[in-house]
């Protein structure tokens, strides 16, 4: 494998790469490079990309997808099924999206409020039509004191993850890093119980992991392939050789410019 894998979060006019700039990247990467689904990653060589999506934002649905499907771009969206909204409804409002990243993850988890992800009912009609596929971001992606990057306020969403006697004592400049790092047990059933919701829920099969916050150690790896995972996704910038269990992603976001984006995939598409 050689393939370039970018990672975004947001498609958004204001809280992520605004839709027009992401269009010119999905026309470059469609124009340049060979767009692989994850179906084939094992079988791409240089010169190819995959694009994939942490979280499941509603926006995706809204501008992101739309481009894919124009250029007809294969991609990936790894979700969390206690971060997805619990209904069967398809909607057509953009205003649904227009939450900034702190609060939506700060409704989601102090209020159960999850209407700025996508709902269950837009992620089967996406997984449905094949382009896109939805795979595990764990279960819950909550978080708890450890080794990770520092708690920076006001806009670290990481800290309403903590249940509240923990997130009153945790001050600026706390590690904070993901539960999985905490306890395997819990790792296990985040990992297993990610898998066999999204698969029932959505009748298709979920064999990657994208790691939340990008923290994970070999333990967890180990973890991942014994509850059937075949692609662990990280964080972690870099060439991707022959290592499904460590594949490297190129993180884009709205500060980047496009000469950044089209040297950086070209770059590591070699």
């Amino acid at each position: 494998m050689g393939a370039a894998v970018l990672l975004y979060h947001r498609v958004h006019p204001e809280y992520g790469v605004h839709p027009e700039v992401f269009e010119k990247q999905i026309e470059f990467l469609s124009r340049k490079l060979k767009m692989v689904p994850i179906g084939t990653l094992e079988k791409a060589g240089r010169f190819s990309a995959l694009v994939t999506f942490d979280d499941g934002f509603y926006d995706f649905f809204v501008y992101a997808y739309p481009i894919l499907k124009k250029y007809q771009v294969p991609a990936v969206i790894f979700v969390s099924p206690e971060r997805v909204l619990n209904s069967d409804e398809v909607r057509t409002s953009a205003q649904f999206s227009d939450v900034p990243t702190p609060e939506a993850f700060k409704k989601s988890f102090l209020d159960g409020d999850n209407s700025a992800f996508l709902s269950w009912g837009e992620l089967r009609l996406i997984s449905s039509e094949g382009l896109v596929s939805v795979q595990s971001h764990a279960l819950t992606h909550r978080a708890a004191p450890g080794k990770g990057k520092p708690y920076r306020p006001p806009k670290d969403w990481r800290i309403y993850s903590l249940p509240e006697d923990v997130r009153k004592k945790v001050k600026p400049g706390t590690e904070l890093t993901s539960i999985l790092v905490a306890d395997k047990r819990e790792a296990e059933r985040e990992l297993s119980f990610s898998k066999s919701i999204l698969e029932e829920r959505l009748g298709k099969e979920v064999n990657a992991i994208a790691w939340p916050w990008g923290i994970y150690d070999e333990e967890l790896v180990e973890i991942a392939k014994k509850v059937g995972y075949r692609f662990c996704f990280t964080t972690e910038r870099g060439w991707n050789r022959e290592d499904f269990c460590h594949i490297k992603r190129l993180a884009v976001s709205e500060k980047k410019s496009m000469f950044w984006f089209k040297t950086r995939a070209l770059l590591y598409a070699l």
